[in-house]
């Protein structure tokens, strides 16, 4: 609620006060500014007088702070202070010595104080807010001289991108509106989204049909947000603009906002002057959600459901959020609040487990939570989520209690590849505890075809950086070279610069990196500019994000040349072997151990197996190494699961016959024997 406050201190007193070292107005002034109220403007400031617009909840609460800020300043007893209820106005006097009149400012200003709350609390969004504050402002004056006319010929360009909540932000600047008596909505439907597109499709409306839709509406006054992101190429501004100057004649009829995704600000700026030729633009950038804000949101949500986490959770949370990242889907907060559901679930479900297996079951929650020591129950909060709780949220997250090294010393085949990084490591400590050295660039190449375990080398990387102190989170981000690129012009900068930003204190891992360059005649524009971007947050942050880009090595050398710092900002090439028979075997053989029994005939098929396939097969650009073997491995116990569901067996055991049904499969069987040409 807005609100205006008039103090007033009779003359006679303040010339009391004359020789105090600070004034009194000046004392009470530096008093109420000292309550941290949000909002706050002083005007009309004197000897004995202070006027003053504050934000607060309600005039009543107001009157009874100041009365205590009065008191203290005037040295006076709260006895000695009245508060008067006057209508909307409330008034603090103290005869003889001071008064204060607070005011509302607009005819509905507990519902405005609750819906201006709701935006000013929002997590990011700061230009929204910054309108929203402006038009709260200005409010008073439009409705005091009557020139409405001059806000509903405002239009808004708001560039956002999917997931940052624009719907919720949309309803609540409809809310805001409708509050301020600024426009009369309608009650049915406020708030309408329309894409715009050029062909005629079940979720989007061509131009004609749109304004169709528009004109021939008997319901109006909506809040109308047309996504004009299939128009911000340039061979489509003019029949933007033929569209944008017949919605002229509707601008008293509705509220209309523009959206783009979010775009770096030259593009920005070009779209918003396409906009500007014909409308009055407000423009609005929304910048996609950090991880700290990710955070907040679940920190939010997971508090309303009356829940609490410890501050290990967010570790698993976090690994889960990378992992929805890793497919260029992310869809900011609604992917939030399904993970932040999930948890929930995740600990309800824990604590059904704890309470059947408790001896007590069947207690109270309270009482169990009530007991003492030496109870024999482990006591904790049944309403704060515990790591143990959500383990299950991520498939990724590391719950082995060993450290980075002996995660990778694990690995079969990684003797090298954990020396090298074994020395890199040594390497940057050294520097880090040195500091007259400067610390090495930790940028790698990961070379190697498919499947030689260059994505898992990557994701215990970041945990070994952390352990050792050369990254403050060590977290896995993992995207292919195509999820850097946007699809307008302007969208892939600040794309890629998300995806960095998510990454500081982290590992970024960039699969098949070479796409975003192949040769003068081969490359996009987008994968250039991806790679500049990618260059320089390289170069910003080089001591705070590790960057792995991996592919094959001849397509590794030619990236290299795709941008003249590259090379010198990845100094560090390691190289993955393809394995031979016997790894296959092994590896195999661990993805059986780590989940299955199995009898010695199913072992020595498997070998018989591993041997048999074709040195020619093995070399060839198809073969994908361990994800082979992966895929065999589930397809072994799929038809062992089979198998044990029709006996009606409930412990698998893994037995030859399964891996000759699995291997006999086409996809695995065509390949064992793979004959040489006549010639060769």
């Amino acid at each position: 609620m807005r609100q205006n406050i008039q103090i007033t201190l009779n003359p006679e007193y303040v010339l009391t006060r004359q020789y105090a070292e600070v004034l009194p107005i000046e004392d009470i002034y530096a008093h109420i500014k000292d309550l941290g109220f949000e909002f706050m403007e002083k005007e009309n400031e004197s000897l004995t007088g202070l006027t003053l617009k504050i934000e607060a909840k309600d005039c009543a609460g107001t009157a009874e702070t100041l009365l205590n800020v009065l008191s203290e300043t005037v040295g006076l007893p709260k006895e000695k202070f009245e508060i008067k209820n006057e209508g909307k106005s409330y008034m603090v006097v103290c005869e003889g010595i001071a008064s204060a009149v607070i005011t509302e400012i607009g005819a509905n200003a507990p519902a405005v104080y609750e819906s201006y709350k709701k935006i000013s609390e929002k997590v990011g969004w700061s230009e929204f807010k910054d309108l929203c504050r402006e038009i709260l402002t200005v409010s008073p004056q439009i409705k005091r001289n009557a020139i409405f006319k001059s806000f509903l010929f405002q239009n808004y360009l708001i560039s956002v991108n999917d997931g940052c909540g624009l719907s919720t932000a949309l309803d609540d600047f409809a809310q805001l509106i409708s509050d301020l008596e600024l426009f009369k909505f309608n009650e049915k439907q406020p708030v309408v989204e329309i894409r715009l597109s050029s062909k005629s499709e079940p979720d989007s409306m061509t131009v004609p049909e749109a304004l169709e839709a528009l004109y021939d509406d008997e319901d109006s006054n909506k809040l109308v947000c047309l996504d004009i992101s299939e128009y911000l190429e340039k061979s489509k501004h003019n029949e933007l603009k033929t569209f944008l100057a017949k919605l002229v004649a509707l601008e008293e009829s509705y509220i209309f906002f523009f959206r783009i995704p979010f775009l770096e600000p030259d593009a920005f700026n070009s779209i918003r002057k396409v906009l500007a030729d014909v409308l009055y633009i407000r423009a609005i950038s929304v910048q996609p959600f950090n991880n700290e804000e990710l955070k907040e949101c679940a920190v939010r949500a997971i508090s309303e459901a009356g829940f609490s986490a410890e501050d290990v959770v967010w570790d698993v949370f976090f690994s889960r959020i990378c992992e929805e990242k890793s497919d260029g889907r992310f869809y900011g907060i609604q992917s939030v609040m399904k993970v932040v559901y999930e948890m929930l679930w995740l600990k309800a479900k824990a604590e059904a487990v704890r309470e059947a297996n408790s001896p007590d079951a069947e207690r109270t929650g309270k009482e169990k939570n009530s007991l003492g020591a030496g109870s024999g129950i482990e006591s904790h909060d049944s309403k704060r989520i515990s790591q143990k709780d959500i383990l299950e949220l991520s498939p990724t997250f590391n719950k082995e209690t060993h450290d980075g090294f002996d995660a990778l010393g694990e690995l079969i085949g990684m003797e090298k590849i954990a020396e090298r990084i074994r020395e890199i490591v040594a390497q940057v400590k050294i520097a880090i505890e040195n500091k007259t050295m400067e610390r090495p660039c930790l940028h790698m190449r990961f070379a190697g075809a498919p499947g030689t375990g260059k994505t898992t080398v990557a994701r215990i990387l970041g945990q070994i950086l952390r352990e050792n102190g050369i990254l403050r989170n060590g977290y896995f981000f993992e995207y292919s070279a195509r999820d850097l690129c946007g699809e307008y012009i302007g969208q892939t900068a600040p794309k890629t610069s998300a995806i960095c930003r998510d990454a500081y204190g982290s590992v970024l891992f960039i699969d098949e990196a070479y796409a975003l360059y192949q040769g003068d005649d081969k490359s996009s524009d987008y994968g250039r500019e991806a790679l500049t971007t990618l260059v320089s947050e390289m170069e910003n942050h080089r001591d705070d994000m590790v960057v792995v880009m991996a592919g094959y090595k001849d397509d590794m050398n030619k990236l290299m040349e795709g941008n003249a710092g590259l090379r010198s900002r990845m100094p560090y090439l390691l190289e993955f072997e393809s394995y031979d028979k016997q790894q296959l075997f092994e590896i195999f053989m661990s993805f059986v151990k780590k989940h299955f029994k199995y009898d010695e005939e199913f072992s020595g098929a498997a070998s018989e197996y591993f041997d048999s396939l074709s040195t020619e097969y093995m070399k060839s650009a198809e073969f994908a190494n361990a994800r082979f073997v992966r895929n065999l491995y589930e397809r072994c116990w799929s038809k062992a699961a089979m198998r044990t569901s029709m006996s009606g067996i409930k412990d698998i055991t893994l037995k030859k016959e399964d891996f000759l049904a699995a291997s006999g499969e086409k996809e695995f069987s065509e390949k064992l024997a793979m004959k040489s040409r006549i010639g060769f």
